[in-house]
């Protein structure tokens, strides 16, 4: 006897079909595109299982086997009966479904460039059908989905999650000011107001109290000017020191370029070992480099359980999709977090700037006190026009200069100008403070520096003055040795 249907669950599964017919397009369209360019498979992060038609299911298992798995470089009729006579359960599947005459017709109109865009379909209806699943009302608004991006899927069903909470709460709260003052001049004498240090950096701590939870902190400077380095310089060897996991969102490296730069800090900074960074590159250490090399990884395995750095590579850069790795995180206890680099996200509509302002503001009511309370530090590029200038201002970000508005502190830095250095016509006056004295000193060529601007800072000072550290990229090596003041560029 048949199992009679509910009017709820003949919708259920007259959408699925829908979903289903759509997909069917975008596994073809995929398929037939690793076929005609096989590297395509390194290109993509899709399981057998994300397919539901078991005619590409068993083309994409055919190119997993061959590109994959055998390493082949080609998916001729040739390679492919080879392979095939190897899994004759396959062959007969393959021959169920037309033969090599059925992908070789598919790749006669398919449009490579569009490769991306197929296999953000599949991943779309993939979700769609799962959130049918879980009972979210996707056949009523499934007309607008199929023309909608995931991540615009996402924003719009948390919209109305969270509006649907809000209303069964009142997030306003009231607070007479007035009220346990004492209590609060206690918590404030055991360092409520101090956030976490940035390492290595006193000047820039007795300024900023470091980085608290509940705000953001910008780090801008030009391509190259080690600013994703200086953010890592800045907080991982502080998190370490103080237990505190740490989560670094990336967009433009992968992790593997985060392992070198901790071999290398903790070889140079821990056990003073003095190795740079192409030695790490070029390999063939010899032993004692691999006795150092070799300490350096059983210090960091012993740093392993505490889970201080976890990396995050992003393939395609949206906010959506960094708000909900924050949001993910944080959820297990993670408060202090980087992305680098924060840039306008991918698909973005309109112009850049708007795009950047709003993006930033979206962040920040993530990781706000009153949300998730979470320090977010962000890296982002300064325009062009910025390496002549001498003194860097929020101006130097250009037309979105308004993302620092939800920033507590924007920190800049840039690399010294030739004639800043010793005898040069613009060198500059440095000092350094011992014992409440100022020694006077100027910058030497045949050392690098690195210049700190403060030029926001809603907890200290801003633009006051800038701090001058010895940065070596080459070893990992950061340190604090004064500072200058900077005027405005006429």
């Amino acid at each position: 006897m048949a199992v009679k249907l509910t009017a709820f669950e003949k919708e259920q599964a007259e959408c699925a079909k829908k979903i289903n017919e759509y997909k069917l397009f975008s596994e073809a369209n995929i398929v037939a595109s690793i076929f005609k360019k096989p590297e395509l498979m390194y290109n993509v992060d899709l399981k057998i299982e994300d397919f539901g038609h078991n005619i590409w299911k068993c083309w994409y298992a055919v190119a997993d086997g061959l590109i994959i798995k055998e390493k082949k470089t080609s998916l001729d009729e040739i390679s492919v009966g080879i392979y095939l006579e190897k899994h004759p359960k396959l062959k007969d599947k393959i021959q169920e479904y037309g033969g090599y005459s059925t992908i070789n017709d598919a790749t006669a109109y398919i449009n490579l460039d569009n490769f991306e865009s197929y296999v953000a379909d599949l991943k779309k209806f993939n979700v769609l059908l799962q959130l049918l699943k879980y009972g979210f009302p996707i056949s009523e608004k499934l007309s607008e989905y199929i023309d909608k991006t995931s991540d615009e899927i996402y924003s719009e069903l948390e919209l109305m999650l969270n509006h649907t909470f809000l209303n069964t709460e009142s997030s306003i709260k009231s607070y007479n000011a007035f009220e346990n003052i004492h209590q609060y001049i206690d918590e404030l004498n055991d360092g409520a107001d101090i956030g976490l240090p940035f390492y290595g950096a006193d000047l820039l701590n007795a300024e900023t109290a470091g980085m608290r939870l509940g705000t953001m902190t910008g780090l801008g400077g030009l391509s190259g000017s080690g600013k994703s380095l200086l953010a890592f310089n800045y907080l991982i060897p502080s998190a370490i020191e103080n237990n505190f996991p740490t989560v670094f969102i990336i967009n433009e490296e992968d992790e593997k370029r985060y392992k070198k730069e901790m071999i290398i800090w903790v070889a140079n900074n821990i056990f003073n070992a003095n190795v740079s960074k192409y030695q790490l590159r070029n390999g063939h250490f010899g032993e004692e480099l691999m006795k150092i090399f070799k300490q350096c990884a059983d210090w960091i395995e012993d740093k392993q359980e505490q889970h201080i750095l976890t990396i995050v590579p992003l393939q395609t850069y949206s906010v959506q999709i960094a708000i909900k790795v924050i949001k993910k995180y944080a959820r297990m206890g993670v408060q202090y977090f980087v992305l680098d680099t924060m840039k306008p996200s991918a698909g973005a509509k309109g112009e850049i700037y708007q795009s950047m302002m709003s993006d930033a503001v979206m962040l920040y009511d993530v990781i706000k006190p009153a949300n998730l309370n979470v320090h977010l530090l962000c890296t982002y590029q300064l325009n062009k026009a910025s390496s002549k200038l001498r003194k860097l201002t929020s101006d130097n970000i250009g037309m979105s200069k308004s993302i620092v508005d939800v920033m507590s502190m924007n920190l800049m830095v840039r690399h010294p100008h030739a004639d800043e250095f010793e005898g040069e016509s613009h060198a500059l006056k440095c000092y350094k403070v011992r014992k409440k004295e100022k020694v006077p000193f100027e910058l030497d060529k045949d050392k690098s520096y690195l210049i700190i601007f403060i030029t926001k800072n809603r907890f200290g000072r801003a633009n006051h003055q800038q701090i001058i550290a010895e940065f070596d990229m080459g070893t990992n090596k950061y340190h604090e040795i004064g500072y200058t003041v900077i005027m405005e560029d006429f």
